[in-house]
């Protein structure tokens, strides 16, 4: 309900927080009544305030009577395509997989499936999950368990480890956050996503190839349009060496592109092929 005389009837998207704590299909109960079925006739409505015959026809007066005790949690989380490290600023791109198995604890959904994408003048949200648990943590436990189960493979920046820290917090844990609490986390940017070493060095590693292979190449293709035509230059972008330096160490790679988007790293004798995806950041 807005402001003044403003009636605002509509589902929210949250509406499962509603149906798994209450046991009631907001959306089938909105049809019935529609339907001019009475309210109190609603089985799952007549459950929800403890009628031993959840089918019987007795009026329930709603502004006297209380519902049955809660013996529920429901926590819910969107997932989005924005990028946590800009300010939560939205992407766009193709998405190649999502893998996302609901359980009996937490169900999702997704609007975006494989080969599909976001469009850059879309909505950023494009899933959804509801953990529900008997206590507030076990719901949070559950939600923590889903989000780390969830692989989104594409072009995009997801929310999702994000959303695993925040969980993960004291003050989130204790139940002590206030509207305020996330805009304070977002300003002092005092949660984030922390990288493995070994996957800060190969992302490293593959942004250093692609520019190396990008501007070898378009070396080459300029000699050829001056009418030079020697090939010296084409063994320097399909095999090369390259360094990257962390925290004071050294790691030496030798790069091979086995296809025009699989990189092949080698290092210590030990080899990995990386497909590689150019996206829009």
């Amino acid at each position: 309900i807005g402001t003044g005389d403003t009636l605002n009837p509509r589902l929210q998207v949250e509406h499962p927080v509603t149906e798994g704590i209450t046991g009631t299909n907001l959306p089938s109960t909105q049809l019935q009544v529609a339907m001019g079925i009475p309210l109190y006739n609603i089985p799952a409505v007549r459950k929800l305030y403890g009628k031993a015959d959840v089918y019987g026809t007795d009026p329930i007066d709603f502004l006297e009577e209380e519902y049955a005790p809660i013996g529920s949690h429901v926590i819910a989380a969107r997932i989005t395509a924005e990028n946590p490290d800009e300010g939560f600023k939205p992407t766009s791109g193709s998405i190649e997989r999502i893998k996302f198995q609901s359980t009996s604890d937490v169900w999702g959904y997704f609007s975006v499936g494989a080969n599909g994408g976001i469009h850059e003048f879309a909505d950023s949200q494009f899933g959804h999950l509801f953990a529900k648990g008997p206590t507030r943590e076990a719901a949070r436990k559950a939600l923590v368990l889903a989000l780390k189960e969830i692989e989104v493979r594409g072009e995009i920046r997801t929310t999702v480890e994000y959303l695993v820290q925040l969980l993960e917090t004291k003050e989130f844990k204790e139940n002590t956050i206030d509207t305020s609490w996330l805009d304070g986390l977002i300003k002092e940017k005092s949660v984030y996503v922390e990288k493995p070493e070994h996957d800060v060095v190969l992302g490293a590693a593959i942004l250093k190839a692609y520019e190396h292979i990008k501007e070898e190449t378009a070396a080459v293709v300029e000699s050829f349009e001056k009418g030079q035509v020697s090939t010296a230059g084409i063994p320097g972008i399909t095999s090369f060496n390259l360094e990257i330096a962390y925290k004071d160490t050294k790691y030496p790679f030798h790069v091979e592109l086995t296809a025009p988007d699989v990189y092949r790293f080698t290092i210590n004798g030990n080899s990995i092929d990386v497909p590689v995806t150019v996206t829009a950041e």
